[in-house]
């Protein structure tokens, strides 16, 4: 039997030991960097929450920011960010810094930067990003042509009553404004011909209440009856607010019976005898402006509400504007678009907001939605209905929810059926 020299043996103990000693500093060193990754991790989550936080009450008083100027944008950080820290504080994290990284306003997403306690007295970083999202996408509620009236095209479903797409996506807007404050509008009726409204007059002739066959509003697609049924404050808010969505309490007698002047297109404008021609438009459209967004939003059959929104976020109402891709004036329209509009002065408000209502109204008519107008508006027709909605691009997304804001229907922004409009967009800087 051999035996190892005791020399041998002596010779290996300090290299038994080096092994032990990096074993145990590696033991350290993964034990440090796991305390190290789970003060990472515990941050993040503490900031994806912050964020998320702070946008859902963004989201929740965003009409109260679309009607304030940009110079009010400090409050509304200190605001944001009082809700973010108490948010982050279960976690044991410090909210240290929010700010609004788009750009215009009111603002449709916040970033929050969050720190949490770490190893040896260090602190973790992590950064996140939520926004608003508009969400809406193609829906089969055509209710096929018009015919036996006044109005021959296509007519869409609101409440299972029809109507001209222009009426529908501006009574989508006055229907979102209504539920922000609690009101509940119900179309009880909308377009009739004149066989439908001959039934009417023989169950009821009397003129005052059912107009003869071939004199009825009904029969333009333009009139609809909300809430017959009185009570709910629905005949009060609707005094108090539909003119500014272009629709005018048709007679005095019927608080049901509202019309929109501004029609179905371009030759479907109407005048309310003895009322305004235009929609009441908010305070912060420039004087200068006003009568020609009003006028060119009525010959489009879109709300001038709607139009003034889209021109303010667009350029904020500057007509010598150009964006970084090329788009110039007031409505921010590429020269290619420009020219397909007959536009030969971009720089020119009398001329851009024309076109832009042309362009805008089209897309109405198109879709019979405004969120899936202003999608088309910023992205393209093509790339709504390929996408069968809203496309998938937080610019998009943003520009519909910012200008669903400033025209007051806020309550429409939303992230689909139970959804809170929403949405975790970029964590760390990188896109989810």
């Amino acid at each position: 039997m051999s035996h190892r020299p005791r020399r041998q043996r002596g010779q290996a103990l300090p290299l038994v030991l080096v092994v032990a000693a990096l074993v145990l500093a590696g033991s350290l060193a993964l034990f440090a960097l796991g305390r190290a990754q789970l003060a990472v991790t515990r941050a993040q989550v503490a900031a994806d929450v912050a964020a998320i936080s702070a946008a859902r009450e963004l989201r929740a008083r965003i009409g109260e920011a679309a009607g304030e100027p940009v110079a009010t944008s400090g409050a509304w950080r200190a605001r944001l960010a009082a809700v973010a820290v108490a948010a982050a504080a279960p976690a044991g994290a410090r909210v240290e810094a929010l700010s609004f990284p788009d750009d215009g306003w009111p603002p449709m997403s916040v970033q929050v930067i969050v720190s949490a306690p770490g190893p040896r007295g260090l602190r973790a970083r992590a950064v996140a990003r939520a926004g608003l999202v508009a969400s809406a996408v193609l829906a089969d509620d055509g209710a096929g042509w018009a015919s036996g009236g006044g109005y021959a095209g296509p007519l869409v479903l609101r409440d299972g009553k029809p109507m001209c797409p222009s009426v529908a996506a501006s009574f989508d807007l006055m229907d979102a404004a209504a539920r922000a404050d609690g009101i509940d509008l119900v179309v009880v009726s909308g377009f009739r011909s004149d066989a439908e409204q001959a039934v009417l007059f023989r169950r009821h002739p009397d003129p005052r209440w059912v107009a003869r066959p071939g004199h009825s509003r009904h029969r333009d697609a333009t009139e609809l009856d909300l809430n017959m049924v009185a009570g709910g404050g629905a005949h009060a808010w609707l005094a108090r607010n539909g003119e500014g969505f272009g629709f005018v309490q048709r007679y005095s007698w019927e608080p049901w019976h509202w019309g929109y002047v501004p029609g179905c297109g371009s030759r479907g404008a109407q005048r309310a005898p003895g009322g305004p021609t235009v929609a009441a438009l908010p305070g912060w459209v420039p004087s200068p402006l006003r009568g020609t967004i009003a006028v060119a939003a009525s010959a489009n059959g879109i709300a001038p509400v709607l139009l003034a929104a889209l021109l303010r976020s667009e350029s904020g109402f500057d007509p010598r504007a150009v964006s970084p891709a090329g788009a110039q004036g007031i409505a921010q329209l590429m020269p290619a678009t420009a020219r397909g509009l007959g536009l030969r002065d971009p720089f020119d408000p009398g001329q851009a907001i024309p076109a832009a209502a042309r362009l805008l109204g089209g897309h109405v008519r198109a879709f019979g939605s405004v969120p899936l107008a202003l999608a088309a508006y910023n992205a393209g027709p093509g790339a709504v209905r390929r996408y069968g909605g809203i496309p998938p691009y937080p610019e998009t997304q943003a520009y519909v929810a910012r200008i669903l804001a400033l025209a007051g229907a806020a309550a429409s922004i939303g992230g689909g059926p139970g959804g809170d409009g929403v949405r975790l967009i970029r964590v760390a800087g990188r896109f989810v």
